[in-house]
């Protein structure tokens, strides 16, 4: 004969040495039966709690990978309020056709993240699986892509990316257009027969941020830094000198002819620069159009050499006034309102890779001079006008006729 066993009934006899239930109460969570022999009644109720513990294991990882499956997904963000729609788009570097010939990778495989204003990642996934619409809630997001990580310099590694700030309003949508260009700069040392000769046993190294590279004297690479000076130095048997140094900006690329010149009654070493050879990886982003339409709009790199040219787009970020020859102010408060220039990146204010912008009287001074409005520093614009020669010492445009914020 079985006894009823309850929810409040024994199921286990204690044994010296091993672990029991507390006396009173059994683990089933439904009546049930359990055996008379206490041996058989004790190794039932033992069963049947290594099962529930096993299920309850099993439930725990689904749920955890349920979790991560979530939080992976880039579904609608959590949290009370209006929601709206975040769109991202990354446009390719170039035409999928010459990508192999052109060396720029594929924009598929950049990292997209996308920040809310508290600095919590809200989606992060290749641009290939990226969603086409993002539901977030309604306020600002910092949207980024990237090519790969970059946290050393290296041979061969450009890298590419963009950072947007988009405000989402509230039941609306807003899309964030990613100009990727190369974040990081390049340097290229094109080491002659006379070179060679002086120094046959030397040893040549660049230094930037984050770390330093041998360069062999048949290197055909190109080392790449993260923005910053550089320094080339020369070990000769022990004897280290320093050759050069030069400050590189994101997305330039340098090329450094070394030759040696060796006199009869002195030596000494020449350094040209190769300026043939130094170009701004950003001219293969966006000069490959029609520089008249919007979307082939010089960059301020390619501008400074397009001298002439009228009626063209160009694309920079505003970074302050011109106040003299070769003078750029670039904190306010501003004292000229007849001019603004141009940087490749809102951090740019050395001159040689600046683009000064007359504002004549009208519409467009008022809209744009810093004197009344210093907040549009940093800001990312497009202007259309003539590309001239100079305009206060450095290569300019004038006559502009439109613009449109980025």
């Amino acid at each position: 004969m079985k006894t009823p066993c309850s929810p409040l009934a024994s199921c286990a006899r204690p044994r010296p040495g091993r672990r029991h239930h507390a006396p009173g109460l059994c683990p089933h969570a439904t009546p049930s039966t359990c055996p008379d022999n206490p041996a058989l009644r004790d190794r039932w109720c033992r069963g049947w709690c290594g099962g529930w513990r096993e299920f309850s294991g099993f439930a725990l990882v689904a749920c955890l990978v349920v979790a991560l499956l979530l939080a992976s997904s880039c579904q609608e963000f959590f949290g009370t309020g209006p929601k709206g729609t975040l769109l991202v788009n990354v446009p390719e570097l170039c035409p999928p056709s010459t990508r192999a010939a052109s060396g720029f990778p594929d924009v598929g495989t950049f990292r997209v993240r996308v920040s809310d204003s508290s600095g919590q990642v809200v989606c992060e996934k290749d641009y290939a699986h990226f969603p086409d619409e993002l539901p977030v809630q309604a306020g600002t997001y910092t949207v980024s892509a990237e090519s790969d990580d970059f946290p050393a310099p290296a041979f061969d590694a450009p890298q590419w990316g963009d950072t947007q700030i988009v405000s989402v309003p509230a039941g609306g949508s807003v899309t964030a257009n990613l100009a990727c260009h190369q974040l990081n700069s390049g340097l290229r040392l094109d080491v002659d027969a006379s070179f060679r000769e002086a120094f046959p046993d030397g040893s040549l190294t660049l230094k930037g941020p984050g770390g330093a590279l041998r360069y062999a004297y048949d290197e055909t690479r190109t080392a790449f830094f993260l923005p910053g000076s550089v320094t080339l130095s020369l070990d000769d048997g022990g004897y280290a000198q320093t050759l050069l140094t030069r400050r590189l900006e994101a997305s330039q690329m340098l090329s450094i002819r070394l030759s040696a010149n060796i006199g009869q009654r002195a030596g000494g070493i020449s350094i040209q620069l190769d300026t043939a050879r130094t170009w701004l990886s950003d001219h293969f982003v966006a000069g490959d159009g029609d520089a008249h339409e919007l979307d082939g709009a010089y960059d301020v790199a390619e501008a400074r050499t397009r001298a002439g040219e009228s009626g063209v787009w160009v694309h920079g970020y505003i970074v302050g006034v011109a106040t003299n020859t070769r003078k750029i102010s670039v904190t306010p408060p501003f004292t000229k309102n007849t001019n603004l220039v141009l940087g490749a990146r809102a951090s740019t204010t050395d001159p040689d890779y600046c683009l000064s912008v007359e504002l004549p009287a009208g519409a467009v001074r008022e809209a744009l001079n810093l004197q009344d409005h210093p907040e549009l520093v940093g800001r990312g614009i497009y202007i259309r006008g003539d590309l001239v020669a100079a305009y206060y010492g450095i290569p300019g445009l004038k006559a502009p006729s439109q613009y449109q914020f980025r």
